[in-house]
């Protein structure tokens, strides 16, 4: 009975890879995806209860782990106030170029963790990652000059590279596109979150009166939160459908053709050279590299945050508080126009422009008040919170607008890498010898912030444009062969055909 029952299996098992093998299918989904592809319409309210699943099982850890990424990433701002300077003996530009150094390691560090995510399982690799990550912030506690610090930052900057890009992989694994604008603008949206929690703990641990300095207990808390988050993370989120274990087997496919229509697959973990050349001489990828430069120079620049803050006359406690409004700004502002997007088709790249208008004019604020308006000017810096809105568009983008495991894996790296580089160069325009006003360096974001707006509106031209002349080539082409080849384009996202090769793939706006 038991040697029936496995036979039965096997067969079965065998006649899943045999469609698969008949579609061609590259994606790791392999049979699910195949019967994903010969099944009926999806049932709507299957779809439905499978979204809530994926929704209340994996939504939460991708919130949660970004936040505290944002937490530990800005540990440095928070505890500038505290002492680490003097404590490490940092001069002159030390304190840039130790905000500079984690986007060193984050360079380094990019494209292979971006190589492994595409080749390995991206949800247990990131657990990896996290607890690393949360095992050097705790090492920081022990620095004492500027080369100790250098160090840890630098390596803090490789293990924390391939969160970003690892979010983007698991949306587009699990949401539709137009879901997906959605689901990224609420991970996202918690920068603002981790903002706010970490500036609230930032004052909490500053009361800490002990014979070890205030900013160490800043790192040892935050480390030792983080390794335990990643024990959660790597035990409960799961790589992919096909390894899921919350979901039936019917669910499974169900989660699988909830995502056909995106023409991306879920993930390939092959190779293919062609794509990086396609990536790399496309105009709309050099495009998001650039917004994602320009965005980042002013993101860099806010590691002065902290400092212009308490150059307006302000304590180290009250500094710590008065960073809550900026926060409350980043959430109200990512959460509003992730809203926006889901409601507004086409919009994204037009929201990306609106949302750079609050900080040109804090920009502004803040370097042409008069230095005794401190309240004026602190509104200023309060208004500069709508900025991350930029990147959380071009991250959408990325997973939504490129198919092709390898292209979609280049151009991510491309993208994070202007990111390193603008994050680089951010705090370099802010000289020691400016503080605390730092004028050049305020105008340096002014110049990031409309750039950012400009460069919106013209990649929204480049995929407008491209759109346009793909339907144009579908004209006068009759409905049953348009609706063969939408069908063939679906099949074509599990084949792992870029959207270049795909004829019936259309950019979103």
């Amino acid at each position: 009975m038991a040697s029936e029952k496995s036979t039965d299996v096997e067969a079965v098992t065998a006649t899943r890879d045999a469609e698969a093998v008949e579609l061609d299918i590259k994606d790791e989904a392999g049979d699910l995806a195949a019967r994903a592809l010969k099944s009926s319409t999806v049932d709507e309210e299957a779809a439905r209860q499978v979204r809530r699943k994926i929704d209340l099982r994996i939504l939460p850890f991708l919130c949660i782990t970004y936040a505290l990424q944002f937490i530990d990433k800005a540990s440095l701002g928070y505890s500038s106030v505290y002492g680490i300077i003097t404590d490490n003996k940092l001069q002159g530009q030390d304190y840039s170029w130790a905000s500079s150094i984690f986007y060193f390691g984050y360079l380094v560090a990019e494209y292979p963790g971006i190589a492994v995510i595409q080749r390995f399982p991206v949800a247990k690799f990131l657990g990896v990652n996290i607890a690393l990550w949360g095992a050097i912030l705790m090492v920081t506690a022990v620095c004492s000059s500027f080369s100790d610090l250098a160090a840890v930052r630098f390596f803090l900057g490789v293990v924390e590279s391939t969160i970003s890009p690892g979010f983007v992989a698991v949306t587009g694994i699990w949401w539709t596109r137009q879901e997906q604008a959605g689901r990224s603008a609420l991970w996202i949206s918690f920068l603002g979150v981790g903002s706010f929690v970490g500036t609230l703990l930032a004052y909490g641990i500053g009361h800490i009166q002990s014979a070890l300095s205030t900013w160490k207990y800043i790192y040892l808390i935050l480390g030792a939160l983080t390794i335990v988050w990643s024990l959660l993370f790597t035990i409960f989120v799961p790589d992919g459908p096909a390894s899921v274990k919350w979901l039936d087997e019917d669910e499974k496919v169900v989660a699988i053709q909830r995502v056909v229509e995106n023409k991306t697959g879920t993930k390939s973990r092959h190779f293919v050279k062609d794509q990086i050349t396609e990536a790399i001489t496309d105009p709309a990828i050099i495009g998001l590299g650039l917004i994602s430069f320009v965005n980042a120079i002013a993101s860099g620049g806010l590691a002065f945050g902290s400092l212009i803050i308490q150059g307006f006359g302000f304590n180290p406690l009250q500094t710590t508080l008065l960073n809550l409004p900026l926060s409350a700004v980043q959430v109200m502002s990512q959460l509003g126009c992730g809203f926006v997007t889901t409601r507004l088709d086409n919009s994204r790249l037009h929201i990306g422009s609106v949302a750079m208008l609050p900080p040109i004019v804090g920009t502004v604020l803040i370097n042409q008040l008069q230095v005794t308006n401190r309240w004026g000017r602190l509104v200023g810096v309060w208004l500069l919170g709508s900025y991350p809105v930029g990147f959380m568009i071009i991250l959408g983008l990325l997973s939504t607008n490129i198919a092709g495991s390898t292209k979609r894996s280049a151009a991510s790296g491309w993208v994070f890498v202007c990111y390193c580089v603008g994050q680089i160069a951010g705090p370099q325009f802010f000289k020691s010898t400016e503080a605390p006003a730092y004028q050049n360096g305020i105008v340096a974001m002014l110049c990031g912030f409309i750039l950012n707006l400009v460069l919106n509106q013209v990649l929204r031209l480049i995929y407008v444009r491209e759109n346009k002349r793909r339907d144009k080539i579908i004209e006068g082409i009759p409905a049953d062969e348009i609706m063969k080849a939408k069908r063939e384009s679906e099949r074509q996202g599990f084949e792992d055909v870029t959207d270049k090769n795909n004829a019936m793939f259309r950019y979103a706006l």
